[in-house]
């Protein structure tokens, strides 16, 4: 399904279950799309949970746009949310999704139930998260062919093979430039001051496969949002949802039930 945008974005989503049931958006992450969350598609709606699935604006068959920004991603959720006439709904993402979730939950408080943040983080500060972010464009602007090398060795084994698969097809069929712009956008990100305006019932979690850089930025998110639920996840790694779906999927029905 499609729908425009204010801004004359061509926003393609798939929804699942029952409109009936709590309505629940999960949100992929960088250079991903809906296929992302394959494993949640399959089990939330006989949960209960009426899914709404988009692919974010420069992702999967939603339209190409000139510049990516995280709050427009944001306002699209907005009003794909009234366009099915849903007034509030729980909010899931993952690694980039999770940072529009928090942009999300800061602009519309009132559309938001219940917010997952998982393998994300709220700032790019440190020069350690500048050099990591920024390196990643590099690679993606100049030797693109690496990127397929790293999800070798960061899913390595058969157990992942599914992942790596997953995001070596989803990363051949992006647009460069697309990539790119998210992820400036992603590089420029800085939503931690704001974080004291969330008053939803917050769980994060993250996978501990990453290490201590990866388990750093989701406690600064956690620390910044009152009430919240930090989580770690044992042998995830971003997505978790994919890496480990059994885990997060325990964490986050028992959360949002």
């Amino acid at each position: 399904m499609h729908f425009e945008t204010s801004d004359e974005v061509e926003l393609h989503f798939i929804t699942y279950g029952e409109k009936t049931n709590k309505p629940t958006v999960l949100i992929h992450g960088l250079g991903a799309d809906h296929e992302m969350w394959k494993p949640q598609i399959e089990n939330y709606p006989k949960k209960g949970f009426f899914l709404i699935v988009p692919d974010m604006r420069g992702h999967g068959s939603s339209s190409k746009v000139n510049a990516f920004r995280i709050r427009d991603c944001a306002r699209d959720i907005c009003e794909l949310l009234d366009h099915l006439e849903i007034k509030t709904a729980n909010i899931v993402g993952v690694s980039m999704g999770g940072v529009i979730a928090q942009q999300f939950a800061c602009d519309y408080p009132e559309k938001t139930s219940k917010l997952v943040i998982t393998d994300s983080f709220s700032e790019v500060s440190s020069l350690t998260e500048k050099l990591a972010g920024w390196m990643q464009w590099l690679t993606i602007k100049i030797v693109p062919s690496l990127l397929s090398k790293s999800l070798d060795s960061a899913y390595k084994g058969d157990g992942k093979a599914e992942v790596r698969n997953y995001f070596k097809k989803s990363f051949a069929r992006i647009d460069k430039k697309q990539l790119l712009n998210a992820r400036k956008a992603l590089n420029r990100f800085n939503i931690t001051k704001q974080l004291d305006k969330v008053k939803n019932p917050v769980l994060v979690l993250v996978g501990d496969g990453f290490g201590k850089f990866a388990l750093r930025m989701a406690k600064k998110t956690d620390e910044a949002i009152k009430d919240s639920k930090l989580k770690v996840l044992k042998g995830g790694s971003d997505p978790s949802n994919l890496v480990v779906p059994e885990k997060f999927d325990k964490e986050v029905i028992n959360f949002l039930k």
